[in-house]
């Protein structure tokens, strides 16, 4: 979840920006609106969210994947690692009180699965392996390491549809969902460095208004429609999420949000855009503290907006503090 910059030239895409804020609010009104209110609007069912954020963040990372520089590749992992690690003792410290074998045992499955202890990790555990294991094969298989993680995701996509990897993980204690939901996510986050690597927004950057309409009507069949064959798996399975990712990141990146010259209204985006990653991680802490007011109760997506809200002014404050120490990572 990382603030993207546009491979190719540096810049900020503010469409990209604007979608990564949307998608924020989006799991955080899937987690916290109330199960309620899930069950009644048919957006917060659509699991779209998560599986464009994994393409964004692969999409941005292509050039780490396939460069020899280790200093640009520690940071990156850094960057993921330190908020992975601390969170969830954090969290253990504001929530928890266990006796200290119990606490160990429950940080190494948190780490080994990214699920046990502060579970919206396994989203961060996920990309931090994919981002190992990426790295492995493009060692081992230089230029035709693309080729093959694609044939690594037809596999993937095989033992989805035939329900293997839901027949494995079901039956397994729940820590173990962010595995299996790793590998649902190993095709979307393939099709994030495949989309970087034959460039193509230099494809379609003069048909803009085409390629948006495409996406949005492929969105509309996807959402109202049984386009695709339905199967039993952990919330992203299948080629559904892939498309829809594919369309949603498509589509708001084409939209000319950079063809505005306001400097007022730029200024307004690059603030209103901003720590995304940090109000991800912080949303179940404030959360659980939000729900200790009766205010907040019933107030569904009031709840969800303060959340962020709140997020926001959280990670603002503490990347100030940290700014020359690692730990600003934990609020990017």
């Amino acid at each position: 979840m990382d603030s993207p910059k546009h491979s190719k030239n540096n810049n900020k895409n503010f469409g990209i920006e604007i979608l990564r804020m949307i998608l924020c609010f989006w799991v955080i009104s899937f987690h916290h609106v109330g199960i309620e209110k899930v069950l009644k609007y048919k957006i917060l069912k659509t699991f779209f969210h998560v599986p464009t954020f994994m393409l964004i963040s692969f999409y941005f990372s292509y050039n780490t994947f396939i460069s020899n520089n280790i200093i640009k590749y520690k940071k990156r992992l850094e960057r993921l690692l330190v908020p992975y690690i601390i969170w969830p003792i954090i969290y253990l410290i504001i929530y928890d009180s266990i006796n200290i074998k119990k606490l160990v045992f429950n940080l190494l499955l948190q780490y080994l699965t990214g699920y046990k202890i502060y579970v919206i990790l396994w989203f961060l555990g996920s990309l931090i392996f994919l981002e190992l294991f990426f790295k492995i094969i493009h060692f081992l298989f230089n230029k035709k390491s693309l080729l093959i993680l694609k044939i690594l995701s037809i596999i993937s996509y095989l033992i989805q549809y035939k329900e293997i990897n839901y027949n494995i993980f079901y039956s397994l204690p729940s820590h173990f969902i962010g595995v299996a939901r790793t590998i649902e996510m190993m095709p979307i986050a393939v099709t994030g460095l495949t989309l970087n690597n034959i460039d193509i927004f230099k494809r379609i950057k003069n048909d803009k208004i085409k390629y948006i309409s495409y996406s949005m009507i492929i969105i509309f069949f996807i959402y109202n429609y049984k386009v695709f064959s339905e199967f039993r798996g952990f919330l992203f399975n299948g080629i559904k999420q892939n498309i829809a990712g594919i369309c949603l990141f498509i589509s708001f990146s084409l939209i000319p949000f950079n063809n505005i010259k306001n400097k007022i209204i730029i200024s307004s985006i690059n603030i209103a855009t901003k720590y995304t990653g940090g109000i991800y991680y912080l949303q179940t802490i404030i959360f659980k503290k939000l729900i200790k007011f009766k205010y907040f109760k019933q107030r569904y997506f009031f709840r969800c907006f303060m959340i962020y809200i709140f997020g926001y002014i959280i990670c603002s404050v503490f990347v100030k503090i940290f700014r020359n120490n690692k730990l600003k990572y934990l609020f990017y």
